[in-house]
């Protein structure tokens, strides 16, 4: 019997030897070791129940869990509410869009400048101002209302000038260490604004724990290299 799903705010992957859950209300994340340790707990559980020789203790274990998760809200029991514990699904990155060419002066018009500021301050401020869950539901929102209109995907070499100018111009705002969420958010608003609303996609890795995000279109990486992002199991794609 598996009593409870996930609540919509709750996203799972699994990385290594765990399933890591990103609970996207609390901005929290939570590994489950070992990563079959919910499955007979949870609908849809992505790894399997094993046999144990002491399946008292275990099940014990596990209601510990279960009990805390069920007190932060990321389980419930409606069917209506709920969801399966259903991984999301993310292109492989295969490529870059643009080459990062740190001996590249900056070359950029006033009207992109002027962008590249307005989706930065943007960005900073709701990232200062809003709880990630609002933002992320923003930028979901704005995409579907894209989607009901029946738009089309940009033009690859428009889409190549548009994302080689923001990497230009980057340099003058902020630096990415550290701040993939600043990057990708001023990123999506910076491309929004004309009209092109890629994925954002958030990742973790373990042992040990990492959490990234970026921006991708289909193979592409708009804003990072594949070699880094393959590092990361897909766990929110906006």
């Amino acid at each position: 019997m598996q009593p409870y799903l996930l609540a919509p705010h709750v996203y799972p992957c699994v990385s290594g030897q765990h399933v890591v859950l990103m609970d996207l209300e609390r901005d929290k994340y939570v590994a489950v070791a070992p990563a079959h340790r919910l499955a007979s707990w949870v609908r849809g559980w992505p790894v399997g129940a094993v046999q144990t020789t002491d399946p008292h203790n275990a099940g014990g274990v596990a209601d510990a869990l279960v009990a805390q998760m069920l007190a932060h809200g990321m389980l419930v029991t409606d069917p209506h509410v709920g969801k399966l514990a259903v991984p999301m699904a993310a292109a492989r990155a295969v490529r870059s869009l643009v080459e990062f060419d740190l001996e590249t002066r900056t070359r950029a018009g006033a009207a992109q400048l002027w962008r590249f500021g307005t989706s930065f301050l943007q960005a900073k401020l709701s990232l200062k101002l809003r709880p990630i869950q609002s933002i992320v539901e923003s930028v979901r929102d704005r995409k579907a209302r894209r989607a009901g209109r029946g738009s089309q995907e940009a033009d690859p070499a428009r889409l190549r000038a548009l994302v080689t100018a923001f990497t230009r111009l980057r340099p003058l705002f902020y630096t990415l260490r550290s701040a993939c969420l600043l990057d990708s958010l001023t990123l999506l608003h910076f491309l929004g604004a004309e009209g092109i609303h890629p994925e954002w996609v958030f990742g973790v890795k373990t042992e040990p724990f990492d959490a990234h995000c970026w921006v991708q279109q289909g193979e592409a990486v708009l804003n990072d290299v594949p070699d880094r992002v393959r590092q990361y199991s897909p766990i929110l794609v906006v």
